[in-house]
């Protein structure tokens, strides 16, 4: 379903801005829920509940939100998951106002709306090869600026959530999401009340998925040397960052300089990769996302002074930047169109299991350890990961064959999703 418009690149101005919006509430919550589990309990362990009840939905809903998709069409799934987490997390200021915020209580709230995200943010994902073939622009190039917008929002969304808590309180933060949030559901029914009927076509199941993923050697192996990088996906964020800051008595001003570094870092990185993505290959990228999070971990353990923790940090951020471009644009310029919605459910699942479980599994090791010995072992994992990547480059780089093609792939007009 594609927007009637007169400009044929107004559909993706729409979805790029939606993705925009999207991307400052989440990191804008980055910032605000683990600090204020943290200012109400104290507890490290309660961070790393809360953080896991916010990713364990995400596996399920990865995985069972794709045929949802399938049958109700992406900006109807879309619009729907967007006003159900409207709703939820409109109740979380209600609840502070009214002195009933038990921590028990934010972590059901904050698993019902993550039930509803996966879905919403597939549902994008799974829109950007039809609208950015509608407007005749390259694939690689929109992945890229939706990475380029994550990556300016990490910036703007931890900086402005940190500042926000600083001057006005937690209550007021929470306003202030929830006004994000409306403004996610005003854009979504912008795209719902404009789309065209679906042209339906066979769905396909997902054991014809993964039969494909099986077989497509330079499918699988990029996504596999892909999810050990989120093993600090969410719990750099939600529960490493945090307790840094929370141990050594900085303020969430910091906190979100931060966050805005490596955010900043991931916008440039992004934006490379949009401009001069078949100059990058993916073993050499993928060396340097491993050694970035090696080196802003190892800035944390030896505590060194602010000016160079937030420059090796911004420096980290720009492998991470082009390299999530990248991931993305190959799986979907490897999958057919039919499989799109279930390949990146699948993807989806891998990545909040491995996310949802580290969150939950660092906040028990520093509970039980300390955040030094916590840093020294993550570091420990990063710097094997270095050594694999030298170790398992081949000539036929997967990045490097498939750009080769791109063109290819992008003019086949018939390649639209429903």
């Amino acid at each position: 379903m594609l927007l009637t418009s007169q400009s044929h690149k107004t559909p993706l101005q729409l979805l790029l801005t939606t993705e925009a919006f999207s991307s400052l509430t989440n990191q804008f919550m980055q910032i605000l829920l683990p600090w204020y589990i943290l200012s109400t309990t104290g507890s490290v362990l309660w961070t790393g509940v809360v953080g896991f009840c916010a990713l364990l939905p995400n596996i399920f809903s990865s995985l069972f939100g794709a045929p949802v998709i399938d049958k109700l069409g992406r900006s109807k799934t879309m619009l729907s998951c967007e006003v159900i987490q409207l709703v939820l997390l409109g109740m979380i200021p209600v609840l502070i106002a009214c002195g009933r915020d038990w921590p028990w209580l934010i972590g059901m709230i904050i698993f019902l709306s993550s039930f509803f995200d996966a879905p919403g943010q597939l549902a994008r994902t799974a829109l950007s090869p039809t609208f950015s073939r509608y407007a005749d622009v390259p694939l690689s190039k929109t992945s890229g600026i939706i990475e380029a917008f994550d990556g300016i929002m990490s910036v703007v969304g931890p900086l402005l959530g940190g500042a926000i808590i600083a001057l006005y309180g937690l209550l007021a933060a929470w306003i202030v999401c929830a006004a994000f949030c409306m403004v996610i559901v005003t854009l979504c029914i912008v795209v719902f009340t404009n789309r065209r009927p679906r042209q339906l076509h066979p769905v396909a199941s997902y054991r014809e998925v993964t039969a494909h993923l099986r077989a497509d050697r330079s499918l699988w192996e990029p996504i596999l040397f892909t999810i050990p990088t989120f093993i600090l996906g969410q719990s750099w964020e939600l529960i490493l960052l945090p307790t840094y800051i929370y141990e050594h008595g900085f303020n969430s001003v910091y906190l979100g300089f931060l966050g805005a570094a490596f955010g900043l870092g991931a916008f440039a990185g992004a934006l490379c990769f949009a401009a001069l993505s078949k100059k990058f290959t993916f073993f050499k990228l993928l060396t340097l996302n491993y050694l970035g999070y090696l080196v802003s971990v190892l800035v944390l353990y030896f505590h060194l002074p602010t000016p160079i923790v937030l420059a090796a940090t911004a420096a980290c951020g720009i492998p991470f930047g082009a390299f999530g471009a990248m991931i993305i644009s190959i799986i979907l310029l490897r999958t057919p169109p039919p499989y799109r919605s279930k390949m990146l459910g699948l993807y989806a699942t891998a990545t909040y299991t491995v996310e949802s479980l580290c969150v939950l599994g660092l906040a028990a090791l520093i509970q039980a350890a300390g955040l030094q010995n916590t840093l020294l072992c993550v570091s420990g994992v990063f710097f094997g990961l270095v050594i694999i990547s030298i170790w398992a480059r081949r000539k036929d780089d997967f990045w490097t064959v498939l750009s080769s093609v791109n063109k290819k792939y992008l003019q086949n007009k018939t390649d639209l999703l429903q």
